[in-house]
This record gives structure tokens, C-alpha cells and sequence, in this order.
């Protein structure tokens, strides 16, 4: 299974534009779930009371631990998931990590009512310290090398030649972010789209070659990107020989035949009354990253899935080891989005107006040449196999001048109908990707901006 995401902010003049880290860390900075006596995040896979001098890890791998996460550190991840299923019924993928990264980086420049409206939002710390030290663990967990799979993640800022930056803004950037800071001459549109597209191409595995063209670089100032790409194999994988096609169910009485995998292991595993629906957990190799699917158990049943977001890291805490006989549709599709409308929706307003407030950015921003975000946009893919699973994005933000049961007792997930699903980094609790199949056959899909609400 592959997936990628990029993501990119754009910045241009207003006068051009009228209209795994130490658990005792990790446990500080993302909290322990309420009443949980177990190992922390950085310990999962070792039971305890064991004498860990008798242990093979090695061999702990044959085992799968699973860890409640608390339910209100990622409400803004849920949020933004709901918002875009609400507003179509096609598939769609987000990558809430690699938008949240982005937007953290411009946070860290902003100042007044641009900077709380932000950090409100997003639900991050009023205390800055605090949120560095939160997303330098992040990213330092995910560029952890391990063979089992495959991630790359990664941000830059592309600043123009004629723009003085600050260096504190900088040191920050790529100290706690990872960001490094690079100049180049958006006067030179193609050159500059190139390079830009080279470097997302080269992290995404070549799935994202061209993010976007000259003329979204002509009269940008600063260009913030993430990009993720994520490669895993699944703990238990399907059997190609048993992928048999079989009715999907688009709408009640739309149906497509489409390839559906089937394996038969123990897994995670709950059914939600609240939902009423089934919650499967899909580890991959490598003891941190899992795919989860919330499949209703009607037809019409999705959209009571999504109306409750907020309430699903409860219902996940119910989840229980069992054998469960697994069938899930092979799916793979591209999906573009432009969330600037969502953002706006959700409080991030000041940032879109002239009356945005990035000092930090550059030096010498006066009122008749100051930034402002002109356009977020998104563009992301997922592949889901027999073996595994792909998944990339690439978020772009651009501102301008104004991402051991008995057989019957087994349980039973038919995916045959629009389902929920998403990608976690356990060890950090962070939601790489949140998405939803409406369509398995459906290849490209994508989300563009509407007027926001009052």
C-alpha cells in the first residue's frame, strides 16, 4: 500500500493581488489516556511485568499490542475530515498531518488575531514551547528508518530573492519543523515550478510530478509545502489467489463489480452501536503504523459515521483482539482539494485578509505590502493491495502580498459499501491520512473551493 500527500501555501504581494523518541517525551507531549495502566507509546509491543533481560524483541513482532489514544488531541484532524465529506460523496483522501504541519509553520510567523485565530483552530498549545516540542517529536518519530516500510516526510519554504527573512523565523523552521528555507527568483516562473515540482516528485516516489505550474509561481512571494509519502506491508496479508470480484454498493442501487481481497487473522476489532457499524484495526509491519476502516452496516449508514467524528477514538477504545474474516475492495485514486473555503469556515479568516499579520516571514512588511495566504491546496493519492498499501501527499500554502476464539465466534467485515477509513502513526498518535471510498473504481476525485458561510 503507497500513499503521498503534498501540500502547498501560497504567498504573493497584496499590490499584485486586488481582490520513536523518549517515551517520557512522547508521554508529555501527547498525554496518556485516561485510566490506561499500560506501557507508554514508545513501549508498545513489550507486555508488562516481564524481565525485560529475558525478552527477544525480535521476536515480540509475532504479537500485536494495541494502545487506546486519548480522544481530544486531534479534534481539528476530525474536523476538517468532516467537513469534507460533508460537502461531497465522492472518495476523498486528506492528509491532516501534512496540512497541520504547514499551517504550524506559518503560526510560528504570525502574530495578533492572525496568530490566535490559527492556533485557536488548530488546537495547539498557547504556550509555543510546547508545540515545538510536539511536532519536533513528530517528525523526528516518522524519519525513523526501518525496513518494514517506507515514509518520507518533508517541508520547505520557498522564499523570494527580494524578500529579507528573518533568521530567528528560520532557525525555528528548521530546528523543530525540519523546514529548510530556500531562495529562489519567482520571476523566473518555469525555472522556479521545476525545481519546486523536482523536489515534490523526488519524495513522493515520482506519484506527485508536477504540484503546480508557472502561473501559480508568478507573483507568489513565499511558497510553504509538506510532502508525505508512505509505503507499508500489511502484518497479514490478503492472498492474491483468494481476490475474487464481487458487488460493491456506490448507492442503494448503484452497484460496480470490483476486485475484494479476503484474509482471515486475528485483528483489532469492535462493532459500534453507537455507529452501528464495524471498527477494524490493520497493522502494518514494523509495529507503528495501522490502517483502521469503519464499515456501517447499512447501506445509508456512512453519514451517521461522519456526523459523530469526534466520538470515534471512544468507540476505537473498545476494540478487542479476535479472528475475523476480512474483505475489503482493492482501491487506488488520486484526489485534489483546495481548502482554503474549509479553513475559513473553521475561524482561519484573518490570514485570507489584508489585514493578515506574518512579521516574522520578512523583514519590513508595511501596510501596503504585507502577506497574506492567497490559496491552500492539497493534492494526495492512495493505492491499497493485496501486499500493502501506498499513500501520498503534498500540501501547498500560498501567500501573497494581499496535510485464541472459537470459528463462530469470529467476526465478520464485508466492506461493500462507502467506508471510513484512515492511516496512524501509533507511536505519536498522529493521523497521517483520513479518507473515505465511496467508489473503489472511481480514479480521481477532488474538492474545490465553495463559498464560505457566514
Amino acid at each position: 500500500m503507497t500513499l503521498m500527500l503534498c501540500l502547498i501555501l501560497f504567498v504573493a504581494p497584496l499590490t499584485q493581488c486586488n481582490q520513536v523518541p523518549d517515551p517520557q517525551l512522547l508521554q508529555s507531549v501527547f498525554g496518556t489516556p485516561a485510566g490506561y495502566a499500560g506501557p507508554l507509546p514508545g513501549q508498545v509491543g513489550k507486555p508488562q511485568g516481564t524481565n525485560e533481560t529475558l525478552v527477544d524483541h525480535d521476536y515480540w513482532d509475532s504479537d500485536d499490542y494495541y494502545v487506546p489514544s486519548p480522544a481530544d488531541y486531534d479534534s481539528f484532524d476530525w474536523t476538517v475530515t468532516k467537513r469534507i465529506a460533508t460537502y461531497s460523496e465522492e472518495n476523498f483522501l486528506l492528509s491532516p498531518l501534512g496540512l497541520k504541519l504547514a499551517l504550524a509553520i506559518l503560526t510560528e510567523a504570525a502574530t495578533g488575531p492572525t496568530q490566535a485565530q490559527l492556533a485557536s483552530v488548530l488546537g495547539f498549545d498557547v504556550n509555543r514551547t510546547v508545540v515545538r516540542t510536539k511536532f519536533s517529536s513528530i517528525i523526528s518519530s516518522l524519519q525513523l528508518v526501518n525496513p518494514n516500510y517506507t515514509l518520507n516526510v518533508g517541508s520547505r519554504i520557498y522564499v523570494d530573492s527580494s524578500v529579507s527573512e528573518r533568521q530567528r523565523f528560520s532557525s525555528i523552521a528548521e530546528e523543530f519543523y525540519k523546514t529548510e528555507l530556500k531562495k529562489v527568483d519567482f520571476r523566473y516562473a518555469v525555472e522556479t515550478a521545476a525545481q519546486i515540482n523536482g523536489w515534490v516528485s523526488n519524495l513522493t516516489h515520482g506519484n506527485i510530478p508536477n504540484l503546480i505550474d508557472e502561473d501559480e509561481v508568478k507573483g507568489s512571494i513565499v511558497l510553504v509545502l509538506t510532502t508525505l509519502f508512505f509505503r507499508g506491508t500489511w502484518k497479514h496479508q490478503f492472498n492474491p489467489n483468494t481476490t475474487k470480484t464481487k458487488a460493491f454498493y456506490v448507492t442503494p442501487t448503484l452497484q460496480k463489480q470490483v476486485p475484494f481481497m479476503n484474509v482471515k487473522d486475528k485483528f483489532y476489532y469492535a462493532e459500534s452501536a453507537k455507529y452501528d457499524a464495524k471498527i477494524l484495526r490493520m497493522p502494518y509491519l514494523g509495529k507503528k503504523f495501522s490502517m483502521y476502516i469503519v464499515v456501517p452496516n447499512s447501506l445509508k449508514g456512512l453519514p451517521r459515521i461522519m456526523d459523530s467524528l469526534g466520538d470515534l477514538r471512544t468507540e476505537m477504545s473498545h476494540v478487542a483482539e479476535r479472528t475475523v474474516d476480512v474483505t475489503l475492495p482493492k482501491f487506488k485514486f488520486d484526489f485534489t482539494a483546495i481548502l482554503d473555503g474549509v479553513l475559513k469556515d473553521l475561524g482561519i479568516r484573518q490570514a485570507f485578509e489584508d489585514t493578515a499579520s506574518f512579521p516574522g516571514l520578512a523583514r519590513g512588511q508595511s501596510a501596503q505590502n504585507r502577506l497574506k495566504i492567497s490559496k491552500v491546496l492539497q493534492r494526495s493519492g492512495i493505492e491499497v493491495n493485496e501486499l500493502g498499501s501506498i499513500a501520498y501527499s503534498a500540501t501547498e500554502v500560498s501567500l501573497v502580498n494581499k496535510f485464541g476464539e472459537d470459528e463462530f465466534s469470529a467476526g465478520e467485515v464485508i466492506a461493500n459499501r462507502p467506508f471510513l477509513f484512515f492511516i496512524e502513526d501509533e507511536a505519536t498518535r498522529q493521523l497521517l491520512f483520513t479518507g473515505r471510498v465511496s467508489d473503489p473504481l472511481a480514479a480521481t476525485a477532488e474538492f474545490k473551493a465553495h463559498t464560505p458561510s457566514a
